[in-house]
C-alpha cells in the first residue's frame, strides 16, 4: 500500500500525495479492525467501528506519517 509512498520532494503535489496514502492506510487498519470480531453485535458494532474511525483517522495517519518520515 505504501511502496508509492514518496520519501524526497517536498512539493505540494507529494505532500499531498504522502497524506492521502497515509490516511488510506490507516482506514486499511480500521477497516481490518472493524471486521474482527468483538464484543459488540449487529447495528451496536456499526455504531461503535464509525464513532471510532471518525475520532481516530487523523491520529492514526498522522503516526504513519511520522513513522515513515523518521526513515
Amino acid at each position: 500500500m505504501l511502496e508509492d509512498y514518496p520519501l524526497t520532494d517536498d512539493t505540494d503535489a507529494r505532500i499531498a500525495k504522502r497524506r492521502i496514502l497515509a490516511v488510506s492506510a490507516a482506514l486499511e487498519i480500521i477497516k481490518a479492525s472493524a471486521a474482527a470480531p468483538s464484543a459488540y453485535t449487529g447495528y451496536q458494532k456499526v455504531d461503535h467501528d464509525c464513532k471510532y474511525a471518525i475520532a481516530h483517522v487523523d491520529e492514526l495517519a498522522d503516526a504513519i506519517q511520522a513513522a515513515i518520515d523518521e526513515q
